[in-house]
């Protein structure tokens, strides 16, 4: 995974997740808002996981590569 691609991806899951977050503060729930809301906090959720796994494997993937030299 490229660093600039990472790190763009973990803004973007940052942000979503910051922004749905404090919405979720203020929407009562049992409304179509809050269930949107909600939907957009756990797709921030998976998309900084999804992240983290990809920089973790990349990782040690690298680290497996330049030891085997």
């Amino acid at each position: 995974m490229s660093p600039q691609i990472g790190r763009a991806a973990l803004g973007w899951a940052t942000f979503l997740v910051l922004a749905s977050g404090a919405l979720l503060l203020t929407l009562s729930p049992g409304t179509p808002e809050f269930v949107v809301t909600l939907f957009t906090l756990c797709l921030g959720l998976l998309l900084g996981l999804i992240v983290v796994v990809g920089i973790v494997w990349t990782r040690r993937r690298e680290k497996r590569e330049g030891g085997s030299q």
